[in-house]
């Protein structure tokens, strides 16, 4: 009987080395499962020793799960393999979202007025001071050689809009549309 305590407690640490092994050796996970095997068979040697050494046994198992979670969550990509094998992600200032990141800063795009060089549909291209810029429409489809106005960054790329223009000051923008006829003329019933 006292054998089978003693194999338990042999697995008990066989798993604990196991784990500490797949922190520096990356196996997709097959040492942790062999780790929880390794586990399991300590709990059983332990209940075939006594049920009272088998549920410490359990217990302590048990207690050790969320030790390793932590360590395998925060302590280990602080540690130099863990640096190595987490890719560690670009900074916003560094990562080029689309061709409007090469002025820069791409927010001082916002506001900019150009002219589309291709139709929208509603991807396409704009040119805003001699340079061209991807672009996606904020209103549907746009023809090629039409004003737009840049209102915001959308994930990086540039988002625009159509810009009206008047032909003249005394001409208003609603010229034609209906839209400037006095409302004694629309027949529209009183709303009392």
């Amino acid at each position: 009987m006292e054998t089978a305590l003693a194999i338990a407690f042999l697995l008990f640490i066989a798993a604990l080395v196991v784990f500490v092994i797949d922190l520096m050796i990356p196996t997709g996970g097959i040492l942790i499962a062999v780790t929880g095997l390794l586990g399991f068979g300590a709990v059983v040697f332990a209940f075939r020793h006594s049920p009272a050494s088998g549920y410490w046994m359990l217990i302590a198992t048990l207690a050790c799960i969320p030790v390793m979670m932590f360590v395998l969550l925060y302590v280990w990509p602080h540690t130099p393999f863990g640096k190595r094998m987490i890719a560690k992600p670009d900074s916003p200032g560094e990562f080029v979202w689309s061709d409007a990141a090469a002025v820069g800063d791409p927010t001082l795009l916002i506001g900019a007025t150009g002219q589309t060089e291709t139709e929208f549909l509603p991807h396409g291209l704009v040119r805003i001071a001699e340079k061209s810029y991807e672009a996606v429409s904020d209103s549907g489809p746009i023809d090629p050689g039409v004003w737009v106005k840049v209102t915001r960054l959308d994930v990086g790329r540039l988002v625009v809009i159509p810009v009206r223009t008047r032909s003249g000051d005394e001409e208003p923008m609603s010229s034609g549309s209906g839209l400037d006829r006095p409302s004694s003329e629309l027949n529209l019933d009183s709303l009392e």
